[in-house]
């Protein structure tokens, strides 16, 4: 009885225990068990061949006597010809299929192809700088030139490229994009120009143009704020070359005084270097930004990198040259032209400047730019200092050019002559003139993509030929010759007019003009 229930009361604490964990299989055990197995069935293959070796092997198909007609014309032929029959509905049907999806899936990769190629042409719109000139979207800007016959600074005119397509066909857009513009900024942009885009690179800035054309609607909308555009511009070019002239004389004025601000800003930059980095007016951060250590740090209130007696010193120095950098002989100051140095520092607040949008600017970060500009300064008034004489002359031929063109005023259309050489009203030859000016001028009048003041006589030639003295009727004897050039525009090679060979760089106005408007430009050219 004991014994049965020492054993029941085994058995009760065997069933109340926890289970036992179950051993942990190894990787290698694993190994084993599999190479035991692949070895059986190694092994069992080997006997099952020893078993068949004893068997004599069938004949080959090949060496077997051949069907007779008899039973070659059964109904084996039919299934052998059935099968074959089906065979070639099912491709038939799959290449039907196949057909109808390919043209879509072509279409598709083309698609796709071309969304890329427009992608990668508006990066290299703006690596290669072309938004520079031509602006956002192409729509149209300036780029800095140097006028030849003036040697001045100017803005030249850079044309949209929004509506190029309607001007010129691709391969002229790529000769212009690979060879430039000589004469103008337009550089030569492919390789076989001397530039630096490949032939990809150019058809993708092409695709990227072409995809962002206006309609031909909104080309025929622009017209009539061109015509205007180039009415206010001869209304306003008097003003505009009396401002020049202005500003030249006052660039005169400022090298004059250039050797006097020299002499007393020339040491600034040292000067500041130096009590950025000397004991008690530097801090570790002041005399790292001048490429030194600072033994003996001063008291930085704000914490903003300089320190007190520095930010104090610095303002001084950035009143200082505000008024020596900024005034002119007659004692008038310039604000505007040196904002770097309208500013301040205070030993009580790290950001006590602000930019344009009113963002505060770190008093270590406004003191840089400040050494900077004046680093800058110093540098242009050394220069001009000790070639004085030289920036004196070149100022003194500047103004006389601006003086001589605003007596000459060869911007001055004579519309009543040409309205009466034309047979057109005088309303029709003013309308007339801005259009040639909006859309002609461009090509045909010397200087007149650099600014009224550097226009030539209207028509004088420049890109492309003088209209002056009759040339027109001259090339063009038939009125409708002249029309059909004025539309199309020059083809490469393609005779025109009376000898006349195209080069491909006259472009088309037949698709952003109308009719009207594309004849008043036939009769002005006639009457110049």
């Amino acid at each position: 009885m004991h014994l049965t229930n020492r054993m029941l009361d085994g058995f009760i604490l065997a069933t109340d225990a926890e289970p036992a964990a179950p051993a942990n299989v190894g990787f290698g055990s694993i190994v084993l068990l599999v190479a035991v197995a692949a070895l059986m069935v190694w092994m069992g293959y080997l006997w099952l061949n020893s078993r068949r070796g004893g068997r004599l092997e069938d004949t080959p198909a090949n060496l077997q006597p051949g069907l007779t007609d008899d039973e070659l014309e059964t109904s084996k032929l039919g299934r052998v010809l059935t099968s074959a029959v089906v065979s070639a509905a099912v491709l038939s049907a799959v290449m039907g299929v196949y057909y109808a999806n390919e043209s879509g899936r072509q279409a598709n990769a083309a698609e796709k192809i071309h969304e890329k190629d427009v992608e990668e042409g508006e990066r290299w719109f703006e690596f290669f700088s072309c938004v520079n000139c031509h602006g956002p979207g192409a729509v149209g800007g300036g780029a800095e030139f140097v006028e030849a016959r003036s040697e001045l600074s100017t803005s030249w005119v850079a044309p949209s490229l929004n509506d190029i397509f309607f001007r010129f066909n691709e391969e002229e857009i790529a000769e212009i994009i690979i060879y430039g513009r000589d004469g103008t900024p337009m550089p030569a942009n492919g390789l076989d120009g001397g530039g630096a885009m490949t032939s990809q690179e150019i058809e993708q800035i092409m695709a990227y143009l072409e995809s962002i054309q206006i309609s031909q609607g909104e080309a025929l909308d622009e017209v009539e704020g061109a015509v205007d555009a180039a009415a206010n511009r001869l209304g306003n070019a008097e003003a505009t070359v009396v401002a020049l002239l202005d500003a030249k004389r006052a660039e005169r004025e400022d090298i004059d005084a250039a050797p006097g601000k020299f002499a007393v800003v020339k040491d600034f930059p040292d000067e500041i270097a130096m009590m950025l980095q000397s004991p008690g007016t530097c801090t570790e951060t002041s005399a790292h930004f001048v490429e030194s250590s600072c033994s003996d740090p001063g008291a930085d209130s704000d914490r903003d990198g300089l320190s007190d007696q520095a930010e104090f010193q610095l303002a001084e120095y950035a009143s200082e040259m505000l008024r020596v950098l900024t005034l002119r002989q007659e004692g008038t100051l310039d604000l505007v032209s040196n904002p770097a140095y309208a500013v301040q520092f205070s030993r009580s607040d790290a950001f006590t400047n602000e930019d344009a949008e009113g963002n505060p600017i770190p008093d270590l970060v406004e003191a840089e730019a400040l050494l900077g500009a004046l680093d800058g300064e110093v540098l242009t008034l050394g220069v001009i200092s000790e070639r004085l004489e030289l920036f004196q002359g070149r100022a003194d031929d500047g103004i006389a050019y601006l003086e001589k063109a605003l007596a000459e005023r060869k911007w001055v259309t004579d519309v009543s002559t040409i309205a009466n050489k034309a047979g057109l009203t005088l309303t029709e030859a003013e309308r007339a003139s801005g259009l040639f000016n909006a859309y002609c001028a461009r090509c045909h009048t010397g200087g007149y993509n650099a600014g009224v003041a550097f226009q030539q006589e209207v028509a004088s030639g420049a890109w492309g030929p003088t209209l002056l003295d009759g040339r027109a009727i001259a090339q063009f004897p038939d009125e409708d010759d002249h029309m059909r050039f004025i539309i199309d525009g020059s083809e490469f090679a393609v005779n025109y007019g009376i000898n006349g060979l195209g080069s491909g760089r006259m472009p088309g106005f037949g698709r952003i003009l109308s009719t009207d408007d594309l004849e008043l430009i036939m009769k002005f050219e006639r009457g110049l």
